[in-house]
């Protein structure tokens, strides 16, 4: 915009331009290089359509940015390649017995994707632990995948993964797990989701540079952001799948399903961190406190409804290299959900560690 506004002025000043000889204004004549200004402005007017500018204006608002704290996106394609480590945990906790299970999922090394248009993105990501496993014994992890919105004023993401099969039991109240076999492929946990924020510093700080690798944050800054999430969980455990020399376990440790949706709202911080030329590191921590609607059937057939208040914790954590073409980086990815009632609690951590490399292509006019 400066741009067209000081040519602007520069062919205003030509058509304006006075002389003060002989104490009269004498506008003077525009030359041909002038004159062709002129025609080239009006033309380029003309090329845009109503169209191209409302699309221009609708790019501004969502992307909009102060130049001199980020790079903004200058390609249409942002195309990149995930090799990500994933790991989940279970705690299981009675009040009644004070006693308490810990329950690992197996390291799943997970192969996927993205593919953006501007700040639309769609990814999908295979579990390479699966292959060769037959029906039953796997996590199903292939199905995990994400719908998400990169831009500079918000971000937000509708998800779906299901985990929680291939696991180890790690503790138990009161039992010696050493030198066993602990293994245990009878939980199953489905989850679903939809998480949005607004960044208030939108103009300084960049979230596709940290987390969307299709912008480059220039200068450090930080954020305070203001977030809304639904996140619905299934999580079933089948206590005949226990290993033999667990098969006494304290019974008010077990359930068969739970199920419950959530509703939170969450106040956050991120900082990027300029380390050097193209070099950020960025950190996002997301406290929620929400409303949880939740459906439990313990293992003595019992139903019980129940509506808690719901703390649970997001964080992001990122390292990236990025030179507005090319970019590589890891991203360290933490969810925490609670469950709990007068009698039992669960609490269910998803944690990621991606390496990230990737291009953008088809570069903006």
């Amino acid at each position: 915009m400066a741009t067209h506004a000081n040519g602007t002025e520069n062919v205003h000043d030509s058509l304006t331009a006075l002389s003060h000889e002989q104490g009269t204004y004498v506008p003077t004549v525009p030359s041909a290089e002038t004159m062709n200004a002129i025609d080239s402005i009006s033309q380029e007017k003309q090329k845009k359509g109503i169209l191209t500018r409302i699309l221009d204006g609708v790019t501004d608002f969502f992307m909009g940015c102060d130049t001199n704290y980020v790079t903004p996106q200058q390609y249409q394609f942002t195309t990149q390649t995930e090799l990500s480590y994933w790991h989940d945990y279970y705690h299981l906790r009675s009040s009644q017995t004070r006693n308490s299970m810990t329950i690992q999922s197996e390291p799943s090394l997970v192969l996927g994707g993205y593919l953006y248009y501007g700040f639309i993105g769609y990814g999908m990501s295979w579990n390479l632990n699966d292959i060769g496993k037959p029906k039953g014994l796997h996590n199903g992890t292939s199905r995990r995948q994400a719908l998400s919105i990169h831009t500079a004023k918000f971000f937000a993401e509708i998800y779906s993964f299901n985990s929680g099969k291939t696991a180890k039991i790690t503790y138990l109240t009161d039992y010696d797990l050493k030198d066993k076999d602990n293994s245990f492929s009878g939980l199953d946990s489905r989850c679903m989701g939809l998480q949005a924020f607004y960044i208030f510093n939108n103009k300084h700080f960049s979230w596709p540079a940290a987390y969307g690798e299709n912008a480059v944050q220039k200068r450090s800054c930080g954020t305070f952001n203001l977030g809304l999430s639904y996140n619905r969980q299934k999580v079933t455990f089948n206590a005949t799948e226990l290993p033999e020399h667990l098969q006494n376990v304290d019974p008010t440790l077990m359930f068969n399903k739970v199920d419950y949706s959530d509703y939170s709202v969450s106040i956050g911080y991120a900082y990027n961190w300029v380390l050097g030329k193209n070099l950020l590191f960025a950190f996002n921590l997301q406290p929620s406190l929400g409303y949880r609607h939740s459906n439990i059937t313990e293992a003595d057939l019992q139903h019980s409804v129940l509506d808690n208040v719901s703390t649970d914790l997001n964080m992001r954590a990122s390292v990236f290299w990025n030179n507005t073409r090319y970019f590589t980086g890891i991203v360290l990815d933490l969810h925490t959900y609670s469950y709990r009632h007068d009698k039992f609690g669960l609490t269910n951590t998803y944690g990621t560690l991606k390496f990230v490399a990737g291009f953008n292509f088809l570069k903006k006019k």
